[in-house]
């Protein structure tokens, strides 16, 4: 009896973790798709043993910061927020600002890094 309320209990949270990650990956999706109309994308993320973020910065062919939005924490009732204080930089810049960060600083800002990184790895590719 005892077992078979454990396995149940277990079923019941491995379909809950599911639903989760669906609605999860529908947001990024979504997101996505809206934010690449606007421009070249750049993704990156960071996990963390409980809280993690994915990050989506958006540029024009110049290079400058149209758009940037983070996904962070740890339930499915966070939605991508916008990040006000990258809009209108350049995504050089940026690449530069974070090389000279310090050690604790760069690992709480990897997914910044991963998509600024992403962005200027394509633009410099555009432009050969």
């Amino acid at each position: 009896m005892d077992i078979t309320i454990l396995m149940v209990c277990l079923l019941v949270f491995m379909i809950i973790q599911a639903a989760g990650t669906y609605i999860q990956v529908r947001l990024y999706k979504k997101s996505v798709r809206r934010l690449h109309k606007k421009g070249n994308i750049g993704i990156g993320g960071r996990k963390a043993r409980f809280s993690g973020n994915i990050v989506i910065i958006v540029c024009d062919s110049s290079g400058k910061v149209v758009d940037g939005e983070i996904l962070a924490g740890i339930t499915i009732f966070n939605r991508f927020k916008k990040i006000p204080e990258l809009m209108n930089r350049n995504v050089f810049e940026l690449r530069a600002e974070y090389e000279v960060l310090a050690q604790k600083e760069r690992k709480r800002m990897l997914g910044h890094i991963q998509a600024v990184n992403a962005l200027c790895e394509r633009l410099s590719n555009k432009k050969e």
